[in-house]
């Protein structure tokens, strides 16, 4: 049996040497469980991950319409159909007062404490219907337009063509809604209740202070209205004309 030399002992000490150290290092690696990455609570992901704002978002917005989300509400009670512009935060509480047999009040009410009204209106659309299986269903939101007077035309004539709009014409914001029969698929007690949505509209600059909505009934019949005010608030003087043309002057309260 040949004897190792002094050499190749030497050289096998150190290997084994080297290994261990190897060995200690990889023990001293940080674990999964201490990855700054995974302890990192103030994440932008949280954010990303956390629950939608209440109401749904409006998906075909006009030009000069920021963002729009709504909220469908119900209560049970044998009512006329309504469109009210809600301007401001107290408007909206008085609203909200005025409706304490709301199903969902919580969530309606957060849903207009999220209301910014220096940018946005809320316009509440209701109507009755025979059982609680149908809802208000918007369908569709828009910026008309409103005549304006050619003064450089013969008599003033009034000039409606959009490619040339004059600077200083009104424009509205027009939205059309209709009672539906939801699809639950369900038996549905023949309760007469009140349904209703709330329309959050937030403008790209000011709101706009003119206001037509249309609502088509679960029988087929239609109401609507067209609201002004020429500060956008709520204690201002503001027409409102029905459907039938009928136009009433609203004048500011004393207190």
């Amino acid at each position: 049996m040949t004897r190792p030399s002094r050499r190749t002992v030497l050289c096998s000490t150190a290997a084994v040497v080297g290994l261990s150290a190897g060995c200690l290092a990889d023990d001293e690696t940080p674990s999964d469980d201490d990855d700054p990455a995974d302890s990192d609570d103030g994440s932008p992901n949280d954010t990303e991950d956390s629950p939608d704002a209440v109401g749904d978002t409006i998906d075909d917005l006009p030009n000069g319409v920021a963002d729009g989300r709504t909220l469908s509400y119900q209560f049970p009670a044998s009512t006329e159909p309504d469109i009210t512009v809600l301007r401001d935060a107290d408007s909206a509480t008085d609203w909200l007062d005025d409706r304490g047999s709301l199903r969902d009040a919580e969530t309606i009410s957060t849903f207009v404490d999220d209301t910014d009204f220096e940018t946005s209106i809320l316009v509440s659309l209701s109507a009755e219907a025979p059982t609680p299986c149908y809802e208000v269903v918007l369908e569709s939101v828009d910026i008309e337009a409103g005549e304006s007077v050619d003064s450089g035309s013969p008599g003033g004539e009034t000039n409606t063509d959009s490619t040339d709009r004059s600077a200083d014409e009104d424009e509205e914001l027009v939205l059309e809604a209709a009672v539906n029969e939801t699809d639950d698929g369900g038996a549905c007690a023949q309760v007469i209740t009140t349904v209703g949505r709330l329309v959050r509209v937030t403008f790209e600059s000011e709101p706009l202070t003119t206001i037509s909505a249309t609502i088509v009934g679960h029988d087929g019949s239609t109401y609507g209205v067209t609201m002004g005010s020429d500060s956008g608030s709520a204690s201002a003087g503001s027409t409102v004309t029905s459907e039938w043309g009928a136009e009433s002057e609203s004048q500011p309260s004393d207190s």
